[in-house]
Protein backbone atom coordinates (compact mmCIF):
# COMPACT_ATOMS: atom_id res chain seq x y z
CA UNK A 1 0.00 0.00 0.00
CA UNK A 2 3.06 2.62 0.48
CA UNK A 3 3.86 2.07 -3.01
CA UNK A 4 0.94 3.96 -4.12
CA UNK A 5 1.45 7.91 -3.36
CA UNK A 6 4.67 7.23 -5.28
CA UNK A 7 3.23 5.42 -8.51
CA UNK A 8 0.59 8.29 -8.32
CA UNK A 9 2.77 10.91 -8.25
CA UNK A 10 4.88 9.33 -11.11
CA UNK A 11 1.72 9.45 -13.38
CA UNK A 12 1.06 13.13 -12.51
CA UNK A 13 3.78 14.02 -13.16
CA UNK A 14 3.89 12.29 -16.38
CA UNK A 15 0.74 13.93 -17.16
CA UNK A 16 1.89 17.58 -16.44
CA UNK A 17 5.37 16.27 -18.96
CA UNK A 18 7.75 16.37 -16.34
CA UNK A 19 9.79 13.46 -15.86
CA UNK A 20 9.08 12.62 -12.07
CA UNK A 21 12.13 11.26 -10.41
CA UNK A 22 12.80 9.99 -6.63
CA UNK A 23 15.03 12.03 -4.91
CA UNK A 24 17.49 8.93 -3.53
CA UNK A 25 17.95 8.14 -7.30
CA UNK A 26 19.44 12.02 -7.76
CA UNK A 27 21.80 11.40 -4.84
CA UNK A 28 24.68 9.17 -6.43
CA UNK A 29 27.97 10.42 -7.55
CA UNK A 30 28.54 10.85 -11.35
CA UNK A 31 30.85 10.01 -13.52
CA UNK A 32 31.87 12.90 -16.30
CA UNK A 33 34.70 12.97 -18.89
CA UNK A 34 36.71 16.29 -19.29
CA UNK A 35 38.93 17.50 -21.81
CA UNK A 36 40.95 20.36 -22.17
CA UNK A 37 42.65 21.04 -25.66
CA UNK A 38 44.88 24.16 -26.78
CA UNK A 39 43.33 24.45 -30.11
CA UNK A 40 46.01 27.17 -31.61
CA UNK A 41 44.51 30.19 -32.91
CA UNK A 42 46.45 30.75 -35.61
CA UNK A 43 44.44 28.38 -37.39
CA UNK A 44 41.41 28.56 -36.51
CA UNK A 45 40.00 26.93 -39.83
CA UNK A 46 41.48 23.63 -38.48
CA UNK A 47 39.06 23.37 -34.94
CA UNK A 48 35.37 22.63 -36.63
CA UNK A 49 36.84 19.25 -37.37
CA UNK A 50 38.62 18.46 -34.59
CA UNK A 51 36.13 19.33 -32.48
CA UNK A 52 33.36 17.37 -34.37
CA UNK A 53 35.56 14.32 -34.62
CA UNK A 54 37.73 14.27 -31.79
CA UNK A 55 36.86 16.49 -28.69
CA UNK A 56 32.68 16.37 -28.48
CA UNK A 57 31.95 12.49 -28.73
CA UNK A 58 34.47 12.22 -26.37
CA UNK A 59 33.63 14.55 -23.60
CA UNK A 60 30.74 16.24 -21.14
CA UNK A 61 32.78 19.33 -20.03
CA UNK A 62 35.59 20.39 -21.92
CA UNK A 63 38.42 23.60 -21.62
CA UNK A 64 39.71 25.47 -24.16
CA UNK A 65 42.89 27.25 -24.95
CA UNK A 66 43.93 29.76 -27.53
CA UNK A 67 40.68 29.65 -28.45
CA UNK A 68 40.48 33.99 -29.35
CA UNK A 69 39.91 33.35 -33.11
CA UNK A 70 36.93 31.05 -32.69
CA UNK A 71 33.49 31.74 -32.95
CA UNK A 72 32.30 28.14 -31.20
CA UNK A 73 28.52 28.83 -32.30
CA UNK A 74 29.44 28.36 -35.66
CA UNK A 75 30.27 24.94 -35.20
CA UNK A 76 29.12 23.41 -32.02
CA UNK A 77 25.75 22.07 -31.72
CA UNK A 78 23.89 24.57 -29.59
CA UNK A 79 21.24 22.31 -28.65
CA UNK A 80 23.89 19.97 -26.68
CA UNK A 81 26.42 22.23 -25.48
CA UNK A 82 26.30 25.37 -23.29
CA UNK A 83 29.12 27.79 -24.68
CA UNK A 84 30.80 30.03 -22.03
CA UNK A 85 33.49 32.22 -24.12
CA UNK A 86 34.60 35.88 -23.06
CA UNK A 87 32.03 38.37 -21.43
CA UNK A 88 29.41 36.26 -22.81
CA UNK A 89 28.88 32.97 -25.43
CA UNK A 90 30.58 34.30 -28.37
CA UNK A 91 30.73 37.93 -27.60
CA UNK A 92 33.00 40.39 -29.93
CA UNK A 93 35.12 40.92 -27.11
CA UNK A 94 39.01 41.64 -26.78
CA UNK A 95 40.93 38.97 -28.08
CA UNK A 96 43.08 38.35 -24.15
CA UNK A 97 39.04 37.81 -23.06
CA UNK A 98 38.30 35.34 -25.79
CA UNK A 99 41.37 33.50 -25.02
CA UNK A 100 39.72 30.51 -22.96
CA UNK A 101 36.24 29.23 -23.12
CA UNK A 102 34.37 26.58 -21.41
CA UNK A 103 31.87 24.08 -22.53
CA UNK A 104 29.39 22.05 -21.21
CA UNK A 105 27.17 19.42 -22.48
CA UNK A 106 23.47 20.48 -21.40
CA UNK A 107 22.39 16.67 -19.73
CA UNK A 108 25.05 16.37 -17.50
CA UNK A 109 24.06 20.11 -15.77
CA UNK A 110 21.01 21.76 -14.16
CA UNK A 111 22.24 24.77 -13.33
CA UNK A 112 25.17 27.73 -13.86
CA UNK A 113 26.32 30.51 -12.13
CA UNK A 114 29.05 32.48 -11.78
CA UNK A 115 30.55 32.69 -15.43
CA UNK A 116 33.31 35.65 -14.92
CA UNK A 117 37.02 35.86 -16.14
CA UNK A 118 39.24 36.20 -13.25
CA UNK A 119 42.07 37.93 -13.72
CA UNK A 120 45.72 35.58 -14.46
CA UNK A 121 48.29 37.77 -15.03
CA UNK A 122 48.33 41.69 -16.66
CA UNK A 123 49.90 42.01 -19.89
CA UNK A 124 53.59 42.33 -20.34
CA UNK A 125 56.81 41.70 -21.25
CA UNK A 126 58.88 38.61 -21.36
CA UNK A 127 62.54 37.98 -23.54
CA UNK A 128 61.41 37.10 -26.93
CA UNK A 129 58.15 38.52 -27.15
CA UNK A 130 54.87 40.00 -24.85
CA UNK A 131 52.01 38.17 -23.84
CA UNK A 132 48.46 39.56 -23.37
CA UNK A 133 46.71 39.89 -20.09
CA UNK A 134 45.88 36.18 -19.41
CA UNK A 135 42.81 35.30 -17.89
CA UNK A 136 41.61 32.42 -15.45
CA UNK A 137 37.80 31.50 -17.24
CA UNK A 138 35.26 29.77 -14.53
CA UNK A 139 32.01 28.95 -13.63
CA UNK A 140 29.72 26.81 -11.24
CA UNK A 141 28.04 23.86 -12.35
CA UNK A 142 25.34 22.33 -10.50
CA UNK A 143 25.35 18.29 -11.72
CA UNK A 144 22.65 16.58 -11.99
CA UNK A 145 23.23 14.61 -8.84
CA UNK A 146 22.57 18.06 -6.95
CA UNK A 147 26.52 18.96 -6.56
CA UNK A 148 27.78 22.43 -7.79
CA UNK A 149 31.66 22.09 -8.53
CA UNK A 150 33.96 25.18 -9.74
CA UNK A 151 35.44 24.80 -13.75
CA UNK A 152 38.13 27.19 -14.94
CA UNK A 153 40.09 26.95 -18.45
CA UNK A 154 43.37 29.11 -18.37
CA UNK A 155 46.34 29.25 -20.50
CA UNK A 156 49.65 29.51 -18.28
CA UNK A 157 52.78 32.19 -19.85
CA UNK A 158 55.04 30.53 -22.07
CA UNK A 159 58.60 29.48 -21.68
CA UNK A 160 60.00 32.48 -22.24
CA UNK A 161 57.91 34.20 -19.34
CA UNK A 162 59.38 31.77 -16.96
CA UNK A 163 62.51 33.56 -15.66
CA UNK A 164 62.17 33.20 -11.95
CA UNK A 165 60.76 35.20 -9.29
CA UNK A 166 58.36 38.17 -10.26
CA UNK A 167 58.10 36.75 -13.93
CA UNK A 168 54.86 36.20 -15.48
CA UNK A 169 54.65 32.77 -14.97
CA UNK A 170 55.10 33.03 -11.60
CA UNK A 171 52.53 36.01 -10.56
CA UNK A 172 49.92 33.64 -12.52
CA UNK A 173 50.58 30.79 -10.48
CA UNK A 174 49.87 32.53 -7.50
CA UNK A 175 47.23 33.98 -8.78
CA UNK A 176 45.91 30.27 -9.67
CA UNK A 177 46.41 29.81 -6.03
CA UNK A 178 44.40 32.81 -4.52
CA UNK A 179 41.62 31.83 -6.88
CA UNK A 180 41.48 27.90 -6.02
CA UNK A 181 41.87 28.61 -2.06
CA UNK A 182 38.49 31.20 -2.51
CA UNK A 183 36.01 27.83 -1.93
CA UNK A 184 36.02 24.99 -0.81
CA UNK A 185 33.96 23.09 -3.39
CA UNK A 186 35.39 21.02 -5.87
CA UNK A 187 37.55 22.34 -8.60
CA UNK A 188 38.37 21.26 -11.49
CA UNK A 189 41.13 23.31 -13.90
CA UNK A 190 41.65 22.27 -17.17
CA UNK A 191 44.79 24.33 -18.86
CA UNK A 192 47.58 24.31 -20.99
CA UNK A 193 50.40 24.86 -18.07
CA UNK A 194 53.61 25.24 -20.09
CA UNK A 195 55.37 23.47 -17.58
CA UNK A 196 54.97 19.27 -17.17
CA UNK A 197 51.70 18.66 -15.72
CA UNK A 198 52.89 15.63 -13.74
CA UNK A 199 55.48 17.84 -12.12
CA UNK A 200 53.11 20.63 -10.10
CA UNK A 201 54.34 23.20 -11.87
CA UNK A 202 55.54 26.00 -9.21
CA UNK A 203 53.27 23.64 -7.00
CA UNK A 204 50.41 25.20 -8.00
CA UNK A 205 48.68 21.91 -6.66
CA UNK A 206 50.05 21.48 -3.04
CA UNK A 207 49.63 25.32 -2.49
CA UNK A 208 46.09 24.70 -3.98
CA UNK A 209 45.76 20.95 -2.32
CA UNK A 210 44.71 19.54 -6.28
CA UNK A 211 46.18 16.60 -7.68
CA UNK A 212 48.16 17.29 -11.05
CA UNK A 213 47.81 14.86 -13.84
CA UNK A 214 48.47 15.56 -17.30
CA UNK A 215 49.69 12.81 -20.19
CA UNK A 216 53.21 10.51 -19.95
CA UNK A 217 54.02 11.21 -23.80
CA UNK A 218 54.66 13.91 -26.00
CA UNK A 219 54.81 18.05 -24.61
CA UNK A 220 53.27 16.68 -21.50
CA UNK A 221 52.00 20.46 -20.79
CA UNK A 222 48.19 20.26 -21.47
CA UNK A 223 46.57 18.49 -18.47
CA UNK A 224 44.34 18.98 -15.38
CA UNK A 225 44.41 19.33 -11.81
CA UNK A 226 41.37 18.97 -9.71
CA UNK A 227 40.72 18.41 -6.07
CA UNK A 228 42.17 15.42 -4.42
CA UNK A 229 38.66 13.79 -3.29
CA UNK A 230 37.54 13.26 -6.70
CA UNK A 231 38.12 9.70 -8.01
CA UNK A 232 40.23 9.66 -11.42
CA UNK A 233 40.36 7.32 -14.20
CA UNK A 234 41.82 6.74 -17.16
CA UNK A 235 43.66 9.69 -18.41
CA UNK A 236 44.05 9.83 -21.99
CA UNK A 237 45.38 11.89 -24.84
CA UNK A 238 42.66 11.65 -27.67
CA UNK A 239 45.04 13.05 -30.39
CA UNK A 240 46.70 16.73 -31.66
CA UNK A 241 44.44 19.35 -32.10
CA UNK A 242 47.37 21.39 -32.79
CA UNK A 243 50.96 21.52 -33.08
CA UNK A 244 52.44 20.13 -30.14
CA UNK A 245 49.24 19.89 -28.39
CA UNK A 246 47.23 16.90 -27.90
CA UNK A 247 43.99 17.03 -26.45
CA UNK A 248 43.77 15.30 -23.03
CA UNK A 249 40.91 13.33 -21.90
CA UNK A 250 40.21 12.98 -17.79
CA UNK A 251 36.80 10.57 -15.89
CA UNK A 252 36.06 12.39 -12.61
CA UNK A 253 33.83 10.63 -10.38
CA UNK A 254 31.70 13.57 -7.93
CA UNK A 255 29.81 12.83 -5.46
CA UNK A 256 26.70 14.16 -4.52
CA UNK A 257 26.22 16.65 -1.75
Amino acid sequence: MRRRPLLLAAVLATIAGVLFIPQASAAQAVTLRFVTANVDFAHPENTPAKWRNLIAPNADIVFLQEAKNLKLADFVDTSTWIIRHGTVANENDSEDRLGSAVLIRRSVATDLDDWDLVKGVDAGSCPGGGIMTRWIAKLKVKLTNGRWVRIASLHMPPPRCQTGPGSPYDRMSDNVVAFVQRTDMFTVLGADWNKTVDADPNSIGSRSDLRPNGPDTGERIDGFMYSRQLADCCLTSLGQVSDGHDAVQIKLTIPAP
